[in-house]
């Protein structure tokens, strides 16, 4: 049986010393979508090992989520109408 890391564990990696050919690379990635929710999560886990913090190509990338932010559909979207008009 594998040892299950503590989710505050896989969280609080920094970005900024981890070594990033350890980190996973999910530039090829993709979703199963004729798969319940719940089994593409598993899925992510089991592949990515660490959903918060993993690399795409050369680049490490850290997820951070806060209780009190927008949301991200409101972030990306104000970034495009921003992106049209130029700014």
């Amino acid at each position: 049986m594998q040892k299950r890391i503590p989710i505050t564990d896989l969280a609080s990696v920094n970005i900024e010393t981890v070594n990033k050919e350890d980190l996973v690379d999910v530039s090829g990635f993709t979703f199963d979508t004729s798969v319940p929710q719940e089994q593409r999560a598993a899925r992510i886990i089991q592949t990515v090992k660490n959903p918060y913090c993993f690399r795409v190509g050369d680049i490490g990338v850290k997820l951070e989520f806060s209780d009190n932010a927008p949301a991200l559909q409101d972030v990306f979207t104000d970034l495009l109408k921003r992106k049209k008009s130029g700014l």
